[in-house]
């Protein structure tokens, strides 16, 4: 549903915890400070995710109205929305800064990967991906506007 997007789904916080601190080789300093950050920011992403809900249950509340336009709360549900992908980027910068240099190219690399692979698009209802044809005519053959 809408509410929910199953590839929004959080990681448990213990394995991303695990993951980062195992691949960087943190300290035990570093793991301390690490958990304060990781404890602030999940504060913060909670924060949004109930704004965002508390919207979206507004939204869908007034589904059955004829006039209802959406665009008011729809463009404050995108507003909450990057103020937590701003959130998440201050995290990342946050952990970045607790990283000696040996850790900084990792850590680098370990952002950017999860950055390219959270761009994957979900599958559609048979579980397969469709590809996408950027050039190609819809298929009942009405173009778009140019």
């Amino acid at each position: 549903m809408l509410l929910k997007k199953p590839h929004e789904k959080r990681p448990q916080k213990n394995s991303q915890r695990n993951f980062l601190t195992e691949q960087l080789q943190f300290s035990e300093v570093q793991k301390e400070q690490f958990s304060i950050l990781e404890q602030m920011h999940s504060t913060e992403m909670n924060a949004f995710d109930d704004q965002i809900m508390k919207n979206k249950n507004i939204l869908f509340r007034r589904i059955s109205e004829k006039n209802f336009k959406s665009d008011s709360i729809s463009t404050t549900i995108g507003i909450i929305t990057a103020k937590k992908e701003a959130e998440v980027f201050r995290f990342f910068q946050k952990v970045r800064n607790i990283c000696n240099e040996a850790q900084l190219k990792s850590f680098d690399k370990i952002i950017m990967t999860a950055l390219h692979t959270g761009r994957r698009r979900p599958p559609n209802e048979g579980g397969m991906r469709r590809p996408i044809h950027r050039n190609h005519p819809p298929r009942d053959g009405r173009r778009p506007p140019r």
